[in-house]
């Protein structure tokens, strides 16, 4: 089996991110294949070199993907193909580029190198679990590639799990979160917000892994059979512009997930919940009142939300025009009062991302048949 480790970054300025996952593969007496990482502004000569001496190292710059350029070439594959793959579809300066098509380049090479089975990690998580005992809190070491690939070699075609560590919502107490989640389409999270005065939005790992099947997978704590995108289609997620600024939709796992669901595909949640340090502060709370730099996260995580739910929304069937309306209403009571609950009136503006996104579906649509039938091309080729 080979097994292939793939992260994605806007440039790989230090080998820590990376290195963590080998190391910790190493310990556990697991046979890392490459790393596979992707990348869109600079790659640092001396962390190349760094890693390069522990595995085989591919990096990828976005803008050229020449090992999936050339073997495209030899099976042949159309230049229309190649271009919806392998052909960024935005401007790459500020290297914010669409999660979707990020991973379906990883996920391109790792095939198109044979990879069995490829791991994604974000460079903000680690290989490690955060546990709570009557003593306090504390970080514990994990068998992470094995405890994965226990359930890949017992039948399962994908295995996933949640994070430990701060969510994504942070602590806060306001009227209005139940509009607010109502807004993004996060409805579910209601009750966990809104009791975080006791839980702070910090998660622990349970004591005991109990593995359950799941449809749900996260992008950043995922090991997937490559022989899987034989049957499924890969990543998507696509991107809209509000004043001349790019903005990127979230959810390109929730769309994944989905068709794992319709295809009957083995997904495991492992019970694994890997350490997130979702606000790169950790262990220090996030605190939404009075640090910018949290204000701001949470500011482009809403945009990625009202600008993920459109699609969404399509690909699940839902009444399009009534979820709209009825997600902008709450949308706009909710900001407003995150906004005078935060003194941060920058969340006011993603009312206009809600539209802009909304107005974008047909496009999204557009691309994700592109996608699809391109995709169709490249397995034939490569899966068959």
């Amino acid at each position: 089996m080979k097994i292939a480790l793939g992260m994605i970054a806007k440039s790989i300025n230090s080998d820590v991110e990376i290195l963590r996952f080998v190391e910790n593969a190493e310990r556990n007496g697991h046979k890392l294949d490459c790393v596979i990482a992707v990348y869109a502004l600079r790659l640092d000569p001396r962390v190349e070199d760094s890693i390069r001496k522990k595995i085989p190292f591919f990096p990828i710059n976005i803008n050229n993907p020449d090992y999936c350029l050339n073997r495209f070439r030899e099976r042949g594959i159309s230049g229309k193909t190649t271009r919806m793959l392998l052909e960024c579809p935005v401007q790459t300066t500020r290297g914010v580029l669409p999660y979707g098509f990020n991973r379906t380049v990883a996920v391109v090479e790792a095939i198109v190198r044979e990879v069995d089975v490829l791991f994604f990690v974000d460079s903000d998580v680690a290989p490690a679990v955060l546990k709570e005992t009557e003593e306090g809190l504390y970080i514990e070491d994990v068998d992470f590639f094995g405890e994965h690939l226990n359930h890949i070699n017992n039948g399962s075609q994908v295995t996933t799990g949640e994070y430990s560590g701060y969510n994504i919502l942070p602590c806060a107490h306001f009227d209005g979160m139940d509009d607010l989640l109502a807004g993004v389409q996060k409805s579910d999270m209601l009750e966990y917000w809104q009791t975080s005065d006791t839980h702070r939005c910090l998660a622990t790992e349970p004591q005991e892994r109990i593995p359950k099947p799941c449809t749900k997978i996260l992008g950043g704590n995922v090991a997937i059979s490559t022989s899987s995108f034989s049957i499924l289609p890969t990543f998507f997620s696509s991107y809209y512009m509000v004043d001349d600024e790019l903005f990127l939709c979230r959810g390109e796992d929730t769309v994944l997930g989905l068709e794992i669901a319709r295809n009957g595909i083995v997904c495991t949640d492992i019970g694994l919940n890997p350490l997130h340090d979702t606000y790169s502060r950790f262990p220090d709370e996030p605190d939404l009142r009075g640090d910018p730099s949290v204000q701001e996260r949470f500011y482009y995580a809403c945009t990625g939300w009202v600008g993920r739910n459109p699609f969404l929304n399509y690909l699940r069937g839902t009444d399009k025009q009534s979820v709209r309306e009825s997600q902008r209403e709450h949308l706009e009571r909710g900001l407003s009062a995150l906004s005078e609950y935060t003194s941060f009136p920058k969340y006011n503006s993603v009312i206009r991302n809600f539209d802009v996104s909304w107005d974008n579906l047909e496009r999204y649509v557009s691309e994700y048949n592109q996608v699809l039938e391109a995709w169709d091309e490249f397995r034939k080729a490569f899966l068959a």
